[in-house]
């Protein structure tokens, strides 16, 4: 298992940055090697998100990241966030 997480400061509308991320987790749902997504928001800071986004192997992260669609999608709210990106294993997992 390959598991992307980002944290993302919204400097504009977190509805429209929302709207955007489900469009792009929509998309990336297709793609072979997906498993899973899920956006959180901070309690603390609302403008910040976490997204975590769970692949079988970090090849098909990879490929997903050179799709023209994705950057297309992502695109539309590139002003209006800060991204830091982590691309991460799997140290444990509890059930």
């Amino acid at each position: 298992m390959y598991v992307c997480v980002n944290r993302i400061r919204v400097i504009g509308s977190t509805e429209e940055y929302e709207r955007v991320y489900r469009e792009g987790s929509d998309f990336m749902a297709t793609l072979p090697g997906h498993v899973r997504h899920k956006l959180l928001r901070s309690q603390r800071e609302p403008a910040v998100y976490f997204s975590v986004a769970e692949w079988t192997d970090a090849e098909s992260y990879r490929r997903m990241c050179e799709v023209p669609k994705v950057r297309e999608i992502f695109d539309q709210v590139s002003d209006i966030i800060e991204l830091e990106n982590h691309e991460c294993l799997i140290a444990y997992q509890g059930e």
